[in-house]
């Protein structure tokens, strides 16, 4: 529950709750003006650093006064509410048009091939981001690949290793042809991901090319051989992700397992195969 440090409480100008946060976002739109503000920016990187929780929302409540569509405290405040999944990906939605508005139509146009280099597009990646996550985990998963697919051709660098989420989504899509593109499109993730790694097992394994998926699984090995153990449901995926890994570390292999998880979930067959091939 949110309430402003700078007024007692009961006297909050900003009303706490998830209604309130939307309310910001449609005010927001309305406004005539969308210049952004500095101080309100500056006060977001000072609450990312703030000591305690009591403090961050101190900091980003004075930033929502500043400048009240400003996307990256509305998205931090998110954080400190109780949505709904159903709320959340409205307000997500909601908050990726405001992104959009303030931009402008000029940066889809000057930015585009290179939208994260660019810092004032940094708030919109990142919320239509979470967004597309939202889509993914409720299920919605042509959604969420319309999501991720945009983003790619706003960014084909990918900075945000969006590529990792979208590929499981299509494997249990079945849209193997795009699976196949986006395997053309970042040909060396086969030795340094795990995602690209184990996907392009199941992606030979769903193409009825057995040869292949064992081929490709004898890389997936490789590449990181602390996964199979979470694929195969022979461990827990501990709860706790790490904020960091390196390729082909048991880091990595948790960061992952959820998504690849996914993906052969949907295959029982494909499960049935990965038990039946032996280490060599």
């Amino acid at each position: 529950m949110i309430r402003s440090f700078d007024e007692p409480a009961g006297k909050n100008p900003r009303e706490p709750g998830p209604r309130s946060l939307l309310r910001s976002i449609e005010r927001a739109l309305a406004a005539k003006s969308n210049d952004p503000s500095d101080r309100a920016q500056d006060l977001f990187y000072e609450a990312m650093d703030a000591p305690s929780e009591a403090e961050e929302l101190k900091l980003l409540e004075k930033a929502l006064k500043l400048d009240a569509g400003n996307v990256d405290v509305l998205l931090a405040l998110l954080r400190h509410e109780t949505f709904s999944p159903a709320e959340e990906i409205e307000f997500l939605q909601k908050l990726v048009k405001l992104a959009e508005t303030r931009l402008g139509a000029k940066a889809f146009k000057e930015f585009a091939g290179a939208f994260w280099g660019f810092h004032e597009t940094r708030p919109y990646m990142r919320v239509r981001e979470m967004l597309a996550e939202h889509l993914r985990v409720a299920g919605r998963l042509e959604e969420a690949v319309a999501e991720y697919e945009s983003m790619l051709e706003l960014n084909p660098g990918d900075n945000q290793g969006v590529r990792y989420s979208l590929l499981p989504c299509l494997l249990i899509l079945q849209r193997l042809e795009a699976a196949r593109k986006l395997f053309e499109k970042y040909p060396e993730e086969f030795e340094f991901n795990a995602v690209f790694a184990w996907g392009r097992v199941l992606e030979r394994f769903l193409s009825d090319d057995l040869p292949g998926a064992a081929t490709g699984l004898a890389v997936a090995r490789k590449q990181n051989p602390h996964l199979q153990v979470y694929v195969k449901g022979h461990r827990q995926i501990p709860k706790t992700i790490p904020e960091a890994y390196a390729p082909g570390s048991k880091e990595e292999a948790i960061c992952f397992a959820d998504v690849v998880r996914a993906a052969l979930e949907k295959y029982p067959a494909a499960l049935k195969w990965l038990e039946a091939q032996k280490v060599k």
